[in-house]
Protein backbone atom coordinates (compact mmCIF):
# COMPACT_ATOMS: atom_id res chain seq x y z
CA UNK A 1 0.00 0.00 0.00
CA UNK A 2 1.28 3.51 -0.82
CA UNK A 3 2.18 6.18 1.83
CA UNK A 4 -0.52 8.87 1.53
CA UNK A 5 -0.92 11.87 3.56
CA UNK A 6 -3.01 15.01 4.37
CA UNK A 7 -2.38 18.08 5.19
CA UNK A 8 -5.22 20.96 6.20
CA UNK A 9 -4.22 24.31 8.14
CA UNK A 10 -7.14 26.76 9.12
CA UNK A 11 -7.14 30.01 11.08
CA UNK A 12 -9.80 30.51 13.73
CA UNK A 13 -11.06 32.86 16.20
CA UNK A 14 -10.72 31.99 19.92
CA UNK A 15 -12.65 33.59 22.57
CA UNK A 16 -12.96 37.32 23.02
CA UNK A 17 -11.62 38.82 25.56
CA UNK A 18 -12.35 42.72 27.22
CA UNK A 19 -10.47 44.65 29.11
CA UNK A 20 -12.17 47.97 30.45
CA UNK A 21 -12.40 49.56 26.47
CA UNK A 22 -10.71 47.34 24.70
CA UNK A 23 -12.06 44.03 22.77
CA UNK A 24 -9.06 41.51 22.14
CA UNK A 25 -9.64 38.67 20.30
CA UNK A 26 -6.90 35.45 19.79
CA UNK A 27 -6.69 34.57 16.42
CA UNK A 28 -4.98 30.88 15.91
CA UNK A 29 -3.75 28.27 13.56
CA UNK A 30 -4.67 24.88 13.38
CA UNK A 31 -2.81 22.15 11.83
CA UNK A 32 -3.55 18.53 11.42
CA UNK A 33 -1.65 16.06 9.73
CA UNK A 34 -2.26 12.63 9.19
CA UNK A 35 -1.15 9.47 7.20
CA UNK A 36 -1.65 6.31 6.16
CA UNK A 37 1.16 3.41 5.58
CA UNK A 38 0.89 -0.16 4.61
CA UNK A 39 1.19 -1.15 8.63
CA UNK A 40 0.33 2.12 10.76
CA UNK A 41 -1.88 5.33 10.47
CA UNK A 42 -0.82 8.21 12.31
CA UNK A 43 -2.68 11.81 12.94
CA UNK A 44 -1.37 14.66 14.85
CA UNK A 45 -2.89 18.53 15.45
CA UNK A 46 -1.45 21.50 16.75
CA UNK A 47 -2.70 25.17 17.61
CA UNK A 48 -0.51 27.95 17.60
CA UNK A 49 -1.13 31.57 18.37
CA UNK A 50 -1.55 33.53 14.41
CA UNK A 51 -2.40 37.21 15.88
CA UNK A 52 -4.84 39.49 18.07
CA UNK A 53 -7.82 41.71 16.45
CA UNK A 54 -7.58 44.52 18.96
CA UNK A 55 -10.75 46.84 18.60
CA UNK A 56 -10.35 50.17 20.87
CA UNK A 57 -11.44 53.95 20.29
CA UNK A 58 -8.94 54.10 17.98
CA UNK A 59 -10.32 51.67 15.57
CA UNK A 60 -9.94 48.03 14.79
CA UNK A 61 -6.25 46.44 14.07
CA UNK A 62 -4.81 42.60 13.66
CA UNK A 63 -1.58 42.52 15.29
CA UNK A 64 0.40 39.29 14.19
CA UNK A 65 2.67 37.28 16.78
CA UNK A 66 5.88 39.38 15.48
CA UNK A 67 4.39 42.33 16.21
CA UNK A 68 3.42 43.05 12.67
CA UNK A 69 0.41 44.27 11.44
CA UNK A 70 -1.57 41.51 9.89
CA UNK A 71 -4.09 42.28 6.81
CA UNK A 72 -7.92 42.41 8.82
CA UNK A 73 -9.70 42.44 5.39
CA UNK A 74 -7.30 39.07 5.10
CA UNK A 75 -8.72 37.67 8.38
CA UNK A 76 -11.93 38.67 7.48
CA UNK A 77 -11.72 36.62 4.40
CA UNK A 78 -10.26 33.20 5.86
CA UNK A 79 -12.57 33.16 9.30
CA UNK A 80 -16.18 32.70 8.75
CA UNK A 81 -17.77 34.87 11.54
CA UNK A 82 -14.85 36.92 12.69
CA UNK A 83 -17.12 39.95 12.71
CA UNK A 84 -18.87 38.41 15.21
CA UNK A 85 -16.57 37.31 17.59
CA UNK A 86 -15.85 40.88 18.48
CA UNK A 87 -19.81 42.25 18.21
CA UNK A 88 -20.69 39.61 20.38
CA UNK A 89 -18.59 41.53 23.35
CA UNK A 90 -20.62 45.37 22.29
CA UNK A 91 -19.46 46.69 18.95
CA UNK A 92 -18.94 45.68 15.40
CA UNK A 93 -15.54 45.85 13.71
CA UNK A 94 -15.01 48.63 11.12
CA UNK A 95 -12.15 49.89 10.13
Amino acid sequence: MPERERHAEVLRAGMPLRVGSVTLLPIERVVVRAGVRARAAWFTAGKEPYAVVVRDEGGVRAIGVGADEVSLEALREAIPGLEGGLAARGGNMQE
